[in-house]
């Protein structure tokens, strides 16, 4: 990392540019994960995330049961991989919940799917795979038989003391399910993170008001308030605030005690009337500023005290790009989350790309399902301020510095509906 110093980052005056990968690999290393945890019920555990491996105290299933409605079967030795034809006596009726009698040689239980497996019974044959005689005394084979068949085993699919979910798993439906499926009604799980945002510019009015000449409506304060909730984080909202040093001073240090990341959006580039940064400069340090990449380069990064701060780019879609990017990976590792970066897959590129970039693009993109495997579509708009584009997309291309391809090319793609998640 260019002009990085080995006690506090780099020096964000002087800093030249920084490659995403660069700026990704410092403010991860910063994240500290959460120590605040607590006891949460299932009901109320969904996205949290666990600080403890869950360990299951018993067999699941925790007997013998069959996996089909028919007859368990007790099969002699000789009756084993013969070619059918086989009588057995029909002895009892196994329903979930009850327990049989058990099973003598050549005799038969009618059973339910999840009923316990009778004491002597070796194998259980499909209704729709014999047939029952006319008295409903017995019951006709007439194809061979193995032992063990549509027989769940006790601990098929949980075994005692095993590990079913691993610290920094955040909950998703199954896994609450898995939880109750063994008896767990209650899970360790880390506290949420809070965060506090708020926004700068005076030409930004709330929804609802009458637009006059020069404003226009803030939208970063929507998006970015609802991309924290996507991420389970307690919000501090202060709203829009004056443009001013003094107003950001006075919002920073109302944040700072009570918040474990402040973001703001805007502010943070150099014009006169930018005063995020000098004001981070003047209560903490700014570790971070300035990344080479497009949509997005003013990304600041620092602490006021031990509160993290980032500050993200004005632009509507350079914010949403730079969250995606950086800010969900840090807040997911903050929360204790073990699987915190993001993910990408390869597409095939739909179009040329002419002109080689100083700067690494993420341009917005849909994908074409026409096709197998899918190739990706751009948008004819790039520009920061389009946010229709977001709407538009399924995700982002990541196209490398100082690159020309034609169609065909294949390229890293960041789905929209993961970097949401």
């Amino acid at each position: 990392m260019n002009n990085q110093s080995s006690s506090d980052g780099c020096n964000p005056i002087n800093q030249a540019l920084l490659s995403t990968d660069d700026a990704l690999k410092f403010l991860l290393k910063s994240a500290k994960v959460t120590t605040k945890t607590h006891t949460q019920h299932l009901d109320e555990s969904l996205y949290q995330v666990l600080s403890e491996d869950i360990c299951s105290s018993i067999n699941v299933p925790g007997f013998d049961n069959s996996a089909m409605d028919g007859y368990a079967l007790h099969l002699s030795k000789d009756q084993i991989n013969l070619p059918g034809n086989l009588t057995f006596k029909v002895v009892d009726r196994i329903t979930a919940g009850s327990i049989g009698q058990p099973l003598a040689s050549g005799c038969a239980a009618r059973i339910f799917t999840g009923a316990p497996i009778p004491k002597g019974a070796n194998s259980v044959i499909m209704q729709e795979e014999c047939e029952l005689s006319a008295d409903g005394s017995h019951i006709n084979t007439w194809r061979p038989l193995l032992l063990a068949e549509n027989i769940r085993p006790m601990g098929n699919d949980i075994q005692k003391n095993a590990v079913i979910l691993s610290a920094g798993t955040q909950l998703k439906p199954e896994d609450i399910a898995l939880s109750a499926s063994v008896g767990i009604d209650q899970l360790s799980v880390f506290g949420k993170i809070r965060v506090g945002v708020f926004f700068t510019g005076n030409e930004l009015i709330e929804p609802g008001n009458p637009l006059k000449k020069g404003q226009i409506f803030n939208s970063n304060r929507y998006a970015l308030v609802a991309l924290l909730k996507q991420l389970n984080c307690q919000i501090v909202n202060l709203g829009n605030i004056k443009d001013s040093l003094e107003a950001t001073i006075d919002a920073l240090n109302t944040l700072k005690s009570s918040c474990d990341l402040i973001i703001t959006t805007g502010g943070v580039s150099v014009g006169e009337e930018d005063h995020v940064k000098p004001a981070i400069e003047q209560l903490g340090k700014l570790s971070l500023w300035r990344i080479k990449m497009k949509p997005g380069k003013p990304l600041a990064f620092g602490h006021i005290g031990k509160t993290a701060f980032i500050g993200l780019p004005g632009n509507p879609v350079s914010a949403m790009v730079t969250f995606f990017l950086f800010v969900r990976p840090f807040i997911k590792k903050m929360q204790g989350v073990c699987d915190y970066q993001n993910k990408t897959s390869q597409v095939s590129c739909n179009f040329d790309w002419h002109k080689p970039r100083p700067r690494r693009e993420f341009v917005r993109v849909k994908l074409d399902h026409s096709c197998a495997p899918a190739s990706a579509n751009l948008y004819e708009k790039q520009g920061s301020d389009v946010l229709s584009s977001i709407v538009w997309a399924d995700g982002l291309v990541e196209i490398p510095e100082n690159t020309t391809f034609k169609k065909g090319h294949i390229l890293n793609f960041y789905a929209l509906t993961e970097l949401s998640q």
